[in-house]
């Protein structure tokens, strides 16, 4: 293992940049009125010490439809909380781990 160069922190930082495992940052959600734009409910987290912004609460100026809006390759997209919350209700009873699955599936045959 190489030494760090002075002020290393930024090779650290790349490291867990790299990692393929997931990350559980604390999530912090802030109410923001963007001038213009109304109430919105921002959340951010904190990676390799920098504060990211990484998804927002938002009403569509139209029919105050509620979106979960993310970033996605510079592009911004909208999910409809109503679609979201069925996804989620679907996950909580049919989204497992391999582990479960070795665990609880392992040996049966369809």
């Amino acid at each position: 293992m190489q030494p760090l160069p002075a002020g290393g922190g930024s090779i650290q930082a790349l490291a867990v940049m790299k990692s393929n495992d997931p990350l559980y940052p604390a999530i912090e959600a802030i109410w923001a009125g963007p001038i213009g734009e109304g109430m919105q409910l921002e959340l951010a987290c904190e990676v390799a010490g920098v504060r990211t912004y990484f998804a927002s609460f938002v009403a569509d100026p139209d029919d105050e439809m509620l979106s979960l809006e993310i970033n996605v390759h510079g592009q911004t997209v909208r999910i409809p909380l109503d679609q979201l919350e069925e996804w989620i209700a679907v996950a909580r009873t049919d989204v497992h781990s391999e582990a479960w699955y070795d665990k609880n599936v392992q040996g049966t045959d369809s």
